[in-house]
């Protein structure tokens, strides 16, 4: 009796610091130096540090003297600050965050890495596989301030994040963004966001393919693609944010919409010449 007790105690303790989703951030400098950050989201979590998922504050350690990467907690969590060198006020430091899960949000939970004594280039790597989840699959890392993100994106000069649901790991040769520590530090900074495909901060393929076109959206009925170019449509397949496909047909670009329930969908138009593009759609 005593040993079930024991090890029905383990599990309700193990379920207790449990979280929906985390995966780890694995750093590696030019001299082979690493170290790991971990990231995951729940739907109790909050954006101050939680005791409850093991988030343990450090910013009172000192930093190694060798490579080492951390998440900065803010004193507001959104003062990323504009300047290329900025001054921020820290609340905390974390090897672990865990932020609210939402799948259906529009907003953006971006998570600030800071890196010291780093001996470039730096390469990131990940388990992509986690990524083809709805959820998650728009999860980026990048090294450019979240307030340059439209011109990094979509500008005449665009420069794209690394998509964490790609095989390609992460490799920076230096960081646009930089932090000045309260000890007058130079810090270097990476930015990392958890992003679900229904968050479209993020929707590199739909602004820098702009060859394709979808309207009426929201629809109510039929909608309608539009082709620039050569290249043709071979095949739309609908999904809602499940993961779950709707079965639709294709006619002379359009679908017919009118039996799907409403809400929130992702379309994924197949090209003849093997290229791939997803727009998210609403269906009223």
């Amino acid at each position: 009796m005593k040993k079930l007790s024991l090890v029905l105690f383990s599990l309700i303790w193990h379920l207790s610091f449990a979280q929906s989703f985390s995966f780890e951030l694995y750093f590696e400098d030019a001299n082979g130096a690493k170290d790991t950050l971990e990231f995951g989201y729940d739907p109790s979590a909050t954006d101050s540090i939680d005791p409850t998922f093991q988030e343990m504050n450090i910013i009172a350690q000192p930093w190694s003297s060798q490579f080492e990467a951390r998440i900065i907690v803010l004193t507001n969590p959104y003062a990323f600050g504009s300047e290329e060198y900025a001054t921020v006020a820290e609340a905390g430091h974390l090897k672990k965050q865990i932020k609210m899960e939402d799948c259906l949000d529009q907003s953006v939970h971006i998570s600030m890495i800071q890196m010291k004594n780093a001996v470039y280039p730096v390469t990131i790597t990940w388990d992509h596989t986690l990524f083809n989840d709805l959820c998650r699959s728009n999860s980026i890392i990048t090294d450019w301030n979240p307030g340059y993100w439209f011109d990094a994106i979509i500008g005449n000069n665009p420069q794209l994040p690394f998509e964490l649901k790609f095989d390609v790991p992460a490799n920076f040769t230096h960081t646009s963004t930089h932090n000045i520590a309260s000890n007058q530090d130079t810090l270097d900074v990476l930015f990392f966001a958890l992003g679900s495909i229904n968050q479209v901060f993020v929707g590199v393929e739909e602004q820098t393919q702009s060859k394709l076109s979808a309207a009426p959206n929201p629809v109510t009925d039929i909608l309608y693609f539009n082709v620039k170019g050569n290249d043709e449509i071979q095949s739309v397949t609908l999904r809602d944010l499940n993961g779950k496909q709707k079965d639709v047909v294709l006619i002379s670009n359009s679908l017919d919409l009118r039996a799907v329930p409403s809400g929130i969908y992702i379309t994924e138009i197949m090209f003849t010449s093997g290229r791939k593009q997803h727009i998210r759609v609403v269906k009223e």
